[in-house]
């Protein structure tokens, strides 16, 4: 009993690790979301401005202070209590409960809480808009490594019928019906093939480094890729182009920073102007204090002279109590020019974001003009290729048969046979083009970036 359990949990410890090495696009996806460092800065930006957000609307409210302090003067010195000038030693406590609010400052206040809220709103479609670029890299690169990978596949099967046909042509070299020259154009085919073979399986290593390195895997960890399991539909509809610049603006964060951003600048050009109006601010305070030299004098009508005693600290803390209420009003008059020059510069703020959300329409409208003529000659050209594979493998194999038949040399055979390989190639080529070219279509709408 105690081996099949230990039997089992080997079995299962192992599948945990294959399993963690077999990725889907989808896996890749959301581990970047939650690992990227590039994202998770930028959601850290997101959270000092909503933080800065919070801290705006908190002004509104008065602030509250308590004060303590404990002085010893020797010497010559002046008590405070009695504002006497003494030499002993007097030992002396403040106690000081003070509170503040501004009541009216142009406003200034409340267009920064709105501020802030578009700088905070601003943050995060920034952030999506780096998660979006990541994530746009990585299905690139997860294509790029699916293509490369069927590129070694196709590769090999050719370098495997090099191979027959090395064996088969030095057969019939050996009795006669070839000459030696016909072995040797094989020989060199074969050996031009295996180079073919030895770069695709260079570049499909560099593939999978560069989406290891975006994923930020070591090389030493295992990691392998599913392949996609997606009927590619060669008759795709595309949707008008308006149609799918109202989907995008809907859901694409660019332009809404953009946006945003200008809502942004216009707070700052109102926060501007609140400079030229007057300032009401009030204040309050209350205190108390207590000195070791104070004395209590207690008049007897017997007596010549006062009599002193003590003055205990619970009675000169309550006997001391002062409080005090101000209300301030400042006029700005002149100040060196500054809240001219401030608008001046709030003002160029405003045009210059109105001219960045005008730029970011016009850009990601372009995006999608190009985005849906790539794709148009993306199914042009997949269409094509899958003919072109068709009619190639037909050839190939007529020319398969008449070389066996001795009807035609080694040289037109390899050429028939690397016309083939070609096709293959522009087929695996135009195959993901088009899947990575209708994807991101489907992503401008407001699809997710898996298939």
């Amino acid at each position: 009993m105690k081996k099949n359990l230990i039997f089992i949990c080997f079995v299962f410890v192992a599948f945990s690790i294959f399993a963690q090495s077999q990725w889907t696009l989808e896996d890749c996806l959301l581990y970047a979301k939650e690992n990227n460092i590039t994202i998770k800065k930028a959601f850290l930006n997101s959270k000092i401005s909503k933080q800065n957000h919070f801290q705006s609307i908190m002004i509104l409210f008065p602030s509250l202070n308590s004060s303590f302090s404990d002085n010893t003067n020797f010497g010559r010195n002046i008590d405070p209590v009695t504002n006497e000038i003494t030499i002993d030693r007097v030992r002396n406590n403040n106690f000081t409960l003070s509170s503040s609010v501004t009541l009216f400052n142009g406003f200034q206040n409340i267009n920064n809480i709105k501020k802030n809220n578009y700088d905070y709103l601003s943050s995060k479609y920034d952030a999506e808009k780096i998660a979006n670029e990541i994530s746009v890299n990585i299905v690139t690169a997860y294509l790029q490594l699916l293509y490369n990978k069927d590129l070694v596949d196709v590769s090999q099967k050719k370098v495997d019928v090099s191979v027959l046909q090395v064996e088969r042509i030095s057969k019939m070299v050996q009795v006669g019906n070839l000459p030696n020259g016909d072995l040797l154009n094989a020989e060199s085919q074969k050996a031009q093939e295996e180079l073919q073979l030895i770069n695709a399986q260079n570049q499909r290593s560099i593939a999978k480094l560069n989406l290891m390195q975006l994923l930020d895997l070591s090389v030493s960890e295992p990691f392998e890729i599913i392949p996609l399991e997606v009927e590619i539909d060669e008759y795709f509809n595309i949707i008008d182009n308006q149609d799918v610049y109202n989907l995008a603006l809907e859901n694409l964060p660019d332009v809404k920073s953009a946006e945003t951003k200008l809502k942004s600048s216009e707070r700052n050009l109102a926060i501007s102007k609140g400079t030229r109006s007057p300032r009401l601010n009030l204040f309050a305070s209350v205190g108390t204090l207590y000195s070791d030299a104070n004395k209590n004098f207690i008049y007897d009508s017997l007596a010549a002279t006062p009599i002193s005693q003590d003055y205990s600290f619970e009675d000169q803390f309550n006997d001391n109590v002062s409080q005090t209420i101000s209300l301030s009003l400042s006029i700005p008059i002149f100040n060196s020019w500054q809240a001219n020059s401030s608008i001046s510069l709030a003002r160029i703020g405003v045009l210059q974001a109105q001219y960045s959300l005008q730029e970011a329409k016009n850009n990601l409208r372009k995006i999608i003009e190009q985005a849906q003529n790539d794709v148009r000659s993306a199914q042009k050209k997949f269409i094509a290729s899958k003919k072109s594979v068709a009619y190639q493998k037909e050839s190939f194999q007529y020319i398969q048969n008449k070389f066996d038949l001795q009807l035609v040399n080694s040289y037109d055979y390899n050429n028939a046979k690397n016309t083939l390989f070609k096709a293959e190639a522009d087929l695996l080529q135009s195959k993901y083009d088009f899947l990575f070219k209708t994807k991101m279509l489907d992503f401008y709408m407001g699809k997710p970036l898996i298939f």
